[in-house]
């Protein structure tokens, strides 16, 4: 039953880093095709750039924590990458360079966003494969039948 709790919370912020990278590449594409202006577009994006990063070391750490090494070899890649851009200054968007920043950030988000659906897909794998071993061991099939019985009472 941990080992399905740990990939549904997995599941649950790995969506949420999916979600804001997304948003992003969305907010790009309005400032280049001047549907925003470029300083809301830089505020936009720069107030979820801490947010994903924390959120993609936190993904990590507790990957590694559990044992999933695949999934936390991913993100600690990922949150490598976010520490060297950070530390490098490079991670906020930059209201007077917006424009000549944009093929870059378009670039390093569109990679994010293909690692990303690789680890989602990873995770949604083994959230239903935990779940559908969970279920098919003796304990397993009790809690579900008891559940179901539960449920059916209820209507």
């Amino acid at each position: 039953m941990i080992n399905v709790l740990v990939w549904l919370l997995a599941f649950l912020m790995q969506a949420g880093l999916l979600g804001i990278v997304m948003y992003s590449l969305i907010s790009l594409s309005d400032l280049e095709n001047d549907f925003v202006n470029p300083h809301d577009a830089s505020a936009a994006l720069n107030k979820w750039v801490p947010v994903e990063y924390i959120l993609n070391a936190v993904l990590a750490a507790f990957l590694l924590v559990c044992g999933k090494w695949i999934a936390a070899a991913i993100h600690t890649c990922v949150s490598l990458w976010n520490l060297r851009t950070y530390l490098q200054r490079d991670h906020a968007v930059d209201v007077t360079e917006i424009f000549r920043q944009l093929p870059k950030q378009k670039m390093m988000r569109m990679i994010k966003l293909v690692i990303f659906l690789f680890a989602f897909v990873l995770i949604i794998y083994r959230l239903v494969e935990s779940a559908v071993t969970r279920l098919l061991t003796e304990e397993g099939r009790d809690t579900a039948k008891q559940l179901l019985k539960d449920a059916a009472v209820t209507f």
